[in-house]
């Protein structure tokens, strides 16, 4: 069955962040809707502020079930400051459970939800868990990598969230709605998924189901798709990003987080230098935009 009306208190709340994803957020919708559940759930869209027709869709699908879906449609958009529009999202969120989602992904088992649910019932130690995520390139179809799979693995701790990379892909995630703690210099930076991994699994272990349940769709449009100085920002970014969490942690991964950081060094390192003509300028103001003008 899926999610009872949200009347009634929702047991997870399904949290999707969606910007000028008018080709996808129907298909992202409907891979929340064909959830099979023993219990209640909501879908939240937070949409910010888009211009093409994603508000419109959302509109349409909150019309056609108002149960299940809890529309939030900005005026203004915020995506200076990525952290903020999901905070805003999670704000609004009432299950004891956050699922989390962004418009051009989609989930693709209908036990997702559930399998989730069930696991973090049965290991109340645990605060988050995920499970793997497939890769396509969009406009082929062809597939990519496996997200979120590592060598058989199935239990993470903090330590694991300080990495160049991703844990998890972000629409894979599950975590328990009270450890929720974003402090105030998320609203500041990109790659906010990996501060919520690592700031939930600092509460407690993470958990992996190792089977595909969703798509990471990568095309043009994607934050890591750039020239070198978007690429060059964006390294940057998770640099300011590990040096943010580490004193967040009290400097107990100290020694994860400057092994990250250095291949993040590496990465800039084979780039073009920023003395070159206006590219510097460009890296900047690509950064700032990020950041909200932080350092």
């Amino acid at each position: 069955m899926k999610g009872g009306p949200t009347s009634d208190a929702p047991l997870v709340s399904v949290v999707c962040t969606t910007y000028q994803h008018e080709r996808y957020i129907a298909q992202a919708l409907d891979g929340f809707l064909m959830q099979r559940t023993d219990f209640p759930f909501e879908i939240i869209v937070h949409d910010d502020a888009s211009t093409d027709a994603t508000p419109r869709i959302v509109r349409e699908y909150a019309e056609r079930y108002p149960d299940l879906i809890v529309p939030v449609l900005q005026a203004e958009s915020h995506f200076h400051k990525p952290g903020s529009v999901t905070k805003a999202a999670c704000d609004v969120a009432r299950g004891r459970y956050i699922a989390t989602c962004e418009g051009d992904d989609h989930w693709t088992d209908p036990d997702k939800l559930q399998l989730q649910v069930d696991l973090l019932e049965a290991n109340p130690d645990a605060t988050g868990c995920f499970h793997y995520t497939q890769q396509i390139f969009d406009g082929t179809g062809a597939p990519g990598r496996i997200i979120g799979e590592h060598g058989g693995r199935t239990r993470f701790s903090v330590e694991d969230t300080f990495s160049p990379y991703a844990l998890c892909h972000y629409n894979a995630f599950m975590f328990r709605s009270h450890l929720q703690f974003l402090p105030d210099w998320y609203a500041t930076i990109k790659s906010g998924d990996m501060a919520i991994f690592s700031m939930v699994a600092a509460q407690g272990p993470l958990l992996c189901i190792p089977r595909v349940m969703s798509v990471y769709r990568k095309h043009s449009a994607g934050i890591t798709a750039a020239d070198a100085a978007e690429q060059k920002a964006h390294h940057l970014a998770r640099i300011r990003l590990l040096k943010l969490l580490d004193e967040q942690h009290g400097f107990k991964y100290h020694g994860a987080a400057v092994e990250a950081i250095a291949v993040h060094e590496r990465e800039l390192a084979k780039l073009p230098s920023a003395h070159s003509s206006g590219f510097r300028e460009r890296v900047l103001r690509k950064f700032r935009s990020w950041t909200g003008g932080k350092p």
